[in-house]
């Protein structure tokens, strides 16, 4: 293990060729185009040939490569992937990537090997979606007097941070008013297996016949966008039907009589009315998100509108499931404790709209599996209330998997012997999954599943498992372990392909230790072989096509998480002068390979 440790710091510095990438990070739209640059100089002329290339990509499902060039193969690790290779000689290794997705982010990394040099650059992919707004209804007649609640259904976003606002503009006005009473947004969410997030606003407006052919209007920011993007609706106010009489005169004297002896009533009453008279608040229900995962931040809102006098008292409890004895042996039963008033960290700033004031209550928490079940309630005391108001929901918190894989055993198949799958799922909450096995597209029958079964404190893992006897049928045979999971909002699927024939290796070019080979002092020449299944593998030295014994030396194989195993090979020479142009060749001979895969170095000395 040390002397691999030695051979990959020998190989770090002998990283002299310069990487220039694209300045980072670079930003790209769902379904597009975009190209990540990474130029290297050339010092004299080359040939394709001796020049390897390899992209991988870093985000939250690991490291995995992306495209592979070794000087004569090209290996393609994801669709609309695409470096031109005419372009390697130039010194340019940009990587070209078509309908980006949301999986397309994270940290790239750009390897240039040419012999003896190598060199490498990062670049930060961030890739963004672009909201679409629908505002309902659309041109709606409204009778004057009436409410309308106007919705903004906002979707198709990444990532999740996004400002939503309301405006108005009158009829033959150029001027816009922010709209910032009765609005009730909810918490983005994600809503299909993209990725992609969704929310909606909604604004409840009492109309006037002042506001026909008014212009209400949402407006939604988003760092995709380059300009605020909008949705918008004309109103139409129509007047209730009035039926007017000519009584004649008498009646009309008789009636500017009753008016004038009840001016001052009505002028009291209506004085009271908008002044004085206590109004009831309109409390919403509870918004929560579908699924709350523990350890996040969580929101839930409460509105309370449209009352007066301004004097309200809103708070939070949280009632939290405690086990009750059960009269049934075998059998839990659970109870509500008492209200833990958690108040302090709810935001209620009190606004006033005309006559009128409201609070938008809004509840900031972060829940662990102890909250699952637990009561969250809000009250609102007030004057013109006969009693205090409850509003409650219950939570149902979930823990995504901290893993989920598949494993295979024998790790390399074999035609005529055994082979298992096993789909692991580790660390979730809550217990209920559903594990199923499909075949090429259909359902596996032959399955056992171990658990759900207690992994650590509150949390579950389960594990399911197929068998079968390997035929040359099964050869590229796609298996894939469906799970699902109240934590994942959709369907997560593992996939496994039946691999009889072995993984070839990816054999990368010669570097050197030194750099600069000297006359007289020992050169170290390095091959590193990866990926490749089975183990037995052969690696042969020649000099000028002599075969070589003396100076070999081959690490033992390292299998990864993947499966596949890797190794170093390396050849010490001590040059002298008369060996200036000797080629010397590491020569690779897998089961996997139809032809052996050779890598030259050309001996030069310094002058």
């Amino acid at each position: 293990m040390e002397a691999l440790l030695m051979l990959v710091m020998h190989l770090v510095a002998a990283a002299t060729l310069e990487i220039k990438t694209s300045p980072s990070p670079v930003f790209c739209l769902v379904d597009k185009h975009i190209e990540l640059h990474c130029n290297f100089t050339i010092w004299k002329s080359i040939k394709l040939e001796d020049v390897a290339v390899k992209w991988t990509i870093n985000n939250e499902f690991g490291e995995k490569t992306v495209y592979q060039f070794d000087g004569k193969h090209t290996l393609y690790h994801r669709n609309g992937a695409l470096v031109n290779p005419q372009l390697l000689i130039q010194g340019s290794a940009s990587l070209n990537l078509y309908n980006v997705t949301l999986d397309d982010e994270g940290i790239y990394t750009c390897t240039v090997l040419i012999t003896p040099q190598y060199g490498s650059g990062t670049i930060q992919l961030q890739v963004r979606a672009q909201p679409t707004v629908l505002l309902s209804p659309q041109t709606p007649k409204i009778t004057a007097g009436g409410e309308k609640t106007f919705s903004c259904d906002v979707h198709q976003f990444y990532p999740q941070e996004i400002d939503i606002s309301w405006l108005v503009r009158k009829y033959g006005s150029k001027h816009e008013r922010p709209l910032t009473q009765d609005i009730c947004t909810g918490v983005p969410l994600a809503h299909d297996k993209k990725g992609m997030f969704t929310v909606l606003s909604r604004v409840t407006r009492e109309v006037s016949e002042e506001d026909d052919g008014s212009l209400y209007i949402c407006e939604v920011r988003h760092e995709s966008l380059e300009k605020p993007l909008r949705g918008n609706t004309t109103i139409f106010v129509t007047t209730p039907k009035q039926y007017h009489r000519d009584i004649g005169f008498i009646v009309g004297v008789a009636a500017a009589c009753i008016v004038i002896t009840g001016a001052c009533s009505i002028f009291l009453t209506i004085f009271y009315r908008e002044q004085l008279m206590k109004v009831p608040p309109q409390v919403s229900l509870i918004n929560k998100p579908d699924v709350i995962p523990i350890n996040e931040k969580l929101k839930l809102m409460c509105n309370i509108n449209g009352f007066r006098p301004k004097a309200i008292s809103v708070k939070w409890y949280r009632r939290t499931p405690q086990m009750a004895s059960s009269e049934a042996p075998g059998e839990a039963s659970f109870l509500l404790g008492l209200r833990d008033d958690i108040t302090d960290k709810a935001r209620q700033p009190l606004e006033t709209n005309g006559k009128f004031f409201s609070v938008p209550s809004c509840l900031t928490y972060t829940p662990t599996i102890r909250d699952d079940g637990a009561v969250f309630e809000c009250s609102v005391e007030h004057s013109a209330l006969k009693s205090v108001i409850w509003m409650s929901t219950t939570l149902s918190v979930t823990a995504r998997p901290t893993s989920l894989y598949i494993t295979s055993w024998p790790q390399t198949p074999t035609v005529g012997e055994k082979l298992i799958l096993s789909c692991v799922v580790e660390k979730f909450y809550p217990k209920d999954i559903t594990l199923t096995w499909f075949r090429n597209g259909q359902l596996v029958s032959d399955v056992t599943q171990f658990g759900p079964f207690p992994c650590e404190i509150d949390y579950f893992s389960v594990w399911s498992q197929t068998e079968f006897i390997l035929t040359n049928e099964e050869e590229r045979a796609v298996y894939i372990c469906q799970i699902k999971h109240s934590s994942f909002g959709n369907i997560e699927e593992l996939f496994y392909e039946v691999n009889l024939q072995g993984t070839p290796p990816e054999v990368l070019w010669i570097t050197t230790d030194p750099s600069v080979p000297v006359v007289g002092e020992e050169l170290r020449l390095n091959c590193r072989i990866n990926n490749f299944s089975p183990n037995v593998i052969t690696v042969n030295w020649f000099r000028d096509g002599q075969l070589l014994q003396a100076g070999v030396c081959q690490s033992v194989s390292i299998m990864g998480a993947n499966g596949l195993h890797s190794i170093w090979s390396v050849l010490r020479v001590t040059p002298g002068r008369e060996e200036e142009g000797a080629v010397f060749t590491c020569r690779v001979t897998h089961a996997a390979l139809r032809d052996s895969v050779e890598r030259s170095y050309t001996l030069q000395l310094p002058d």
